[in-house]
């Protein structure tokens, strides 16, 4: 899945006249002559440019102050009222705009950064928050250990290979789990999530799910549910909202209290499934206590 806040920035690609790609920020020296730098952009100036830029159709709602400089402008849409707002980058004297991905000297997504600080994405303890409540319905499994969070789709190959590399240290109770479902694959994702969150034993029609998952056309094992109820409907509707507010591309996504005591956000299968245990811990967020 392609989160709504990443749809958004890609939205404006096609508006504005730019230099695409990705920009990594990096310390440089400065000339003890160089001239003093210009001040910060104001909100006027910058929603100038994006208005030519995008030809009217981009609005700068807000700026503030971005790294290395830039002043960054939360931007919404006339022709797409629907369309999530997102952030993008001017210059320092406004006259040029950066769209596409700001890395930082040590990897960091300083669009999702910038995008959890105005507002625009949830950032990972919130988000581990959220999916914590009951409205999720998600499925815990699992007795001892730190609780690792798993937005998981039925038909995901990943999340599949995650399932299999996990379930040992759930069953000797080193490792607990609260997975959430989504529908975000396939077509037939949202009725297989729909029929393991109806069962009665919902861990046992995941594990099903799980144990007759078909490698080979990367479909899971669960019978789909073709007439969902609206409760069910609703429920995974508000799961896939939750991920995309979260900046979650992809699944599986994981959210994990940190021994650093941060609450971390991984997307994808990780490297080394020893490793991230030993980075976990059961607090100090409430999602990850007990």
């Amino acid at each position: 899945m392609t989160a709504m806040y990443e749809r958004a920035r890609r939205a404006l690609l096609p508006l504005l006249v730019c230099a695409a790609g990705s920009f990594m920020l990096t310390a440089q020296a400065v000339p003890a002559a160089a001239a003093a730098a210009p001040p910060a952009p104001t909100l006027a100036k910058v929603q100038a440019l994006i208005s030519s830029a995008s030809r009217g159709r981009a609005v700068a709602q807000s700026i503030f102050a971005g790294p290395g400089g830039l002043t960054g402008a939360v931007v919404t849409y006339k022709d797409a009222p629907n369309t999530p707002p997102s952030v993008i980058w001017v210059n320092d004297d406004a006259s040029a705009l950066l769209v596409g991905k700001l890395i930082g000297p040590k990897g960091e997504d300083l669009d999702k950064q910038a995008a959890q600080k105005v507002g625009l994405l949830l950032t990972p303890d919130k988000a581990l928050a959220a999916a914590a409540q009951p409205s999720t319905g998600a499925i815990n499994v699992g007795s001892k250990g730190p609780i690792l969070t798993v937005f998981i789709d039925p038909n995901c190959i990943f999340c599949h290979l995650l399932y299999q590399q996990i379930e040992p240290f759930v069953a000797k109770g080193a490792l607990r789990v609260r997975y959430v479902l989504v529908a975000v694959v396939k077509r037939s994702s949202f009725e297989k999530a729909a029929a393991i969150l109806s069962a009665k034993d919902a861990a046992a029609a995941l594990q099903q799910d799980q144990t007759a998952f078909d490698p080979k056309t990367e479909e899971g094992g669960i019978k789909p549910d073709a007439t969902p109820s609206k409760v069910i409907t609703e429920r995974i509707n508000a799961n896939n909202a939750l991920m995309s507010k979260a900046g979650g591309s992809g699944t599986p996504m994981l959210l994990f209290c940190s021994k650093d005591g941060s609450v971390q956000q991984l997307e994808g299968l990780p490297r080394d499934i020893n490793t991230l245990l030993a980075e976990m811990a059961s607090g100090p967020a409430p999602a990850c206590a007990g």
